[in-house]
């Protein structure tokens, strides 16, 4: 690869910061024009993002010891030779080193960093594409990110108010405090809980938002019809249309709605469009089809993350008149 050292190793620096969800916008947005300037970078970066994940995740039972002996290995082959950069793989491998304290402690160690940085007295958690986290907030309720989410809320959360916005997809198992209501707001809609675990799927380019409770009760209003509130039962689904703003509640079963905390892709009827979309989040990849009706299949599945990309689509694509092609994190269906 042609990266010159001294710019690789500020790089590093942003990656690493991207990783534990630390850069602001000016930063991100330099590390994304870096990334796109050439091949090489787009390279450098997917590797060290790769393991990073693997670290992280490995079919959702985390292995520290072995996490940690692979990214050895690899600060070994990658750095032997740039003593300049050593404190940078240093810096890597204390990182690495943090998550064998388990997922609630790395949650733990990113809010902490948060706070430094964060605005309005605000934290801010990202979770990238490709990935997911676990978190546990200041009322001991669990919150679980799916790729391409963002969640805030106030420091004072659990003190003041139970309050927090999300863009993306997210599962809760709040903790009841019948004093402070949780509430969780999107663009478009608000959910209210006292005590409950629901799933909420809210992704700015997504058609649809989705509400689907297994637990409890929860109230929402929407942006649409502010004056009405709709509550749902164990395993219904609120489907709010952003197009024609209709709202429409669903029978369905609700255990399937959090099955991705779980380390598994389940498509319940779900239109090949969604489809896309899902996983396109899930594997960070672009993906192309060159015909518009089949985004007006239906499909059932349950795959595993263990799958590969690869795997799903030869599935997918096993009694289906059409077929696709991989190049790189691109892939054209016809």
């Amino acid at each position: 690869m042609n990266i010159l050292s001294s710019d690789k190793d500020s790089m590093d620096d942003l990656i690493l910061d991207y990783l534990n969800h630390q850069l602001s916008e000016p930063e991100l947005s330099e590390l994304l024009k870096w990334i796109n300037a050439s091949d090489a970078n787009k390279s450098y970066f997917n590797e060290i993002q790769d393991i990073w994940k693997t670290s992280i995740y490995s079919d959702y039972s985390f292995d520290s010891l072995s996490a940690y002996q692979r990214f050895k290995k690899w600060v070994f082959l990658n750095h032997k030779k740039k003593p300049a950069s050593f404190s940078i793989a240093i810096r890597w491998a204390a990182a690495i080193g943090l998550l064998i304290f388990s997922l609630g402690a790395l949650s733990f160690y990113f809010l902490n960093n948060w706070k430094q940085k964060s605005d309005n007295n605000q934290y801010t958690l990202y979770v990238p594409y490709g990935a997911k986290m676990r978190m546990e907030l200041p009322d001991k309720s669990v919150v679980w990110l799916n790729a391409g989410s963002t969640l805030r809320y106030a420091q004072n959360f659990g003190k003041a108010n139970r309050q927090l916005f999300l863009e993306g997809e997210a599962y809760f198992d709040v903790t009841k405090n019948p004093a402070l209501p949780f509430v969780v707001n999107t663009e478009q809609l608000s959910v209210k809980v006292l005590g409950t675990k629901f799933d909420v799927e809210a992704y700015t380019e997504d058609k649809q938002l989705n509400v689907t409770l297994l637990r409890g009760s929860v109230h929402i209003t929407t942006a649409y019809q502010p004056n009405q509130t709709l509550t749902l039962a164990p395993n219904q689904r609120a489907v709010i249309d952003k197009t024609n703003h209709n709202v429409e509640v669903k029978e369905v079963n609700g255990e399937l709605s959090m099955k991705w905390t779980q380390g598994q892709i389940v498509f319940d009827e779900e239109l090949f469009g969604e489809i896309i979309c899902q996983l396109e989040r899930e594997f960070n990849v672009t993906i192309d089809v060159k015909r518009p009706e089949l985004n007006n299949l239906h499909f059932y599945g349950n795959f595993r993350y263990a799958q590969s990309i690869e795997e799903i689509f030869d599935i997918i694509t096993a009694n289906n008149d059409f077929h696709y092609i991989k190049k790189g994190n691109k892939i054209t269906v016809y």
